[in-house]
Order: C-alpha cells, then sequence, then structure tokens
C-alpha cells in the first residue's frame, strides 16, 4: 500500500463523533445534496467502515460495508452491501482504497465459506461500475453479451426489492428517489461525460443515464476467489486468512 494512507477496518459503533464530521466533510467536497442527518443515518445502518488515514492521521478516505442488512440474508447465501464510498480526490490515482476494500472483503467471506457472497453495489458514478469488469468474471449488469447472469439479476432485484421498495425501478436497474440523497458534484460528473469514447462509461451511461441527478445504478458480483480477476484476487485471498467470524 501507499506508505502515506494507511486503511483500517473497523466497527461503525467505534468511530468517533470527530471522525464521523470528517467523513461527512469529505462526502460534501464530492457530492451536492447530502445532508449531516441523512449521512449519519444511512452510516448507522452499516457494520463496518474502512478508514484510510494519512501520516498525520487525518481521514482521507472511507469505505462502508453492511453484511445481510436488512432482510436480505438467504438460507443459501450472504450479501454484502457496499455502502459510501469516498477518497479525497489529491488521493484519486493510489490503490489504497482498492487494496483495502479487498482485503476486508476477504476476511469477510472467510468467516463463513459454506455460502456463497454476492456484493450488491449501487454506483453513483463510473469509477466504481468499473470495478466490476476489472476485477469479477461474473457481475450484473455485464458489458459482455455473453456474461448476461440471470441469477445475479434476481438478486439485484430482491435485495433492491428489501432495502429500497420506493424507489427501485426494476425495468430499468436502478433507484429513483423522490429527492436526491446525493449526487456528484457537477465537475465531477463532467469528467463522465468527457469520457464517453469508452465503451464502459458508454455502457454506464446508458443504464444510468440520470447518474449525475443522483440516481444509482444497482450492481451485484459474485465474490469468490476462482472468479475474481487480477489484483483483486491476490487480496481477497491475503485478508481470507484473517477471518472475521459472524
Amino acid at each position: 500500500m501507499n506508505s502515506a494512507l494507511l486503511f483500517q477496518l473497523f466497527k461503525v459503533e467505534s468511530i468517533s463523533n470527530d471522525s464521523r464530521k470528517r467523513m461527512f466533510e469529505l462526502m460534501s467536497e464530492n457530492y451536492n445534496k447530502v445532508t449531516e442527518a441523512n449521512f449519519f443515518n444511512d452510516l448507522d445502518k452499516k457494520q463496518w467502515v474502512g478508514l484510510i488515514n494519512d501520516v498525520g492521521g487525518i481521514i482521507q478516505g472511507f469505505t462502508t460495508f453492511a453484511i445481510d442488512p436488512g432482510t436480505t440474508a438467504e438460507d443459501d447465501y450472504h450479501v454484502l452491501f457496499s455502502g459510501d464510498t469516498v477518497l479525497a480526490t489529491e488521493h484519486w490515482g493510489t490503490q489504497v482504497m482498492m487494496q483495502g476494500w479487498c482485503t476486508s472483503v476477504g476476511r469477510f467471506i472467510a468467516g463463513d465459506t459454506k455460502k456463497p457472497w454476492y456484493w450488491y453495489l449501487l454506483s453513483k458514478g463510473h469509477r466504481t461500475y468499473m470495478y466490476l469488469p476489472l476485477f469479477f468474471e461474473h457481475y450484473y449488469p455485464a458489458i459482455e453479451p455473453g456474461n448476461q447472469n440471470d441469477e445475479l439479476k434476481k438478486i439485484a432485484d430482491r435485495v433492491s426489492r428489501n432495502l429500497f421498495p420506493d424507489s427501485w425501478k426494476p425495468d430499468e436497474g436502478i433507484l429513483r428517489f423522490d429527492e436526491s440523497l446525493g449526487e456528484l458534484k457537477p465537475e465531477l460528473a463532467e469528467a463522465t461525460f468527457l469520457k464517453k469514447g469508452s465503451p464502459l462509461i458508454n455502457f454506464f451511461l446508458e443504464k444510468n443515464p440520470a447518474f449525475n441527478k443522483g440516481e444509482e445504478l444497482v450492481c451485484t458480483a459474485l465474490i469468490h476467489p476462482d472468479h475474481l480477476l487480477r489484483s483483486a484476487k491476490k487480496f481477497i485471498l491475503e485478508g481470507m486468512k484473517d477471518p472475521i467470524l459472524h
């Protein structure tokens, strides 16, 4: 990992008020229409948070996790829900978030290897969506015509109906809220529109054309070492050596 940044995993209830305020500050730097009350309420629905601190101990990024939130647990699989994920713009391009996220996920899935694990991700922007084809063999929605997966689509539908019954638009595969709960700053959203030459970004825009208005693309992926690609497999296997029991 980048020696100037450190990723650490914590239980949400252990996070101090000062740390929570700093996390909200980072959200506000990247997103409009995010209120402190909504942010803290959403954070308290998660069980784990990965914090990225610089050498001075200042939080420069974070990602949150919920394991089997609400009524999403099934007898035959687990759901790992990724919540808000933000990295200060001056640290974009570093691999600390990816490595820390993968190591944490490895710890979670090693806690119960009897059932498969599925990642449930809400993508507000193309950067998060692009992790799917980069690191996962099976994911939804997939850009490759031959990689369509009915099981992943069914899980996306089931979890969305359970967690967001009033906002889920199954025919479109997105969450559309009555009032935006957070949308990328215009200058950050513009970066997506400027990269329309990329097939992946074109696909993301086709699936979520109103991402800049706070609509979220629902994505799912199978998390298993045998079906992971590139460095994600390495770091998830590393995390599995230190399981978190459920």
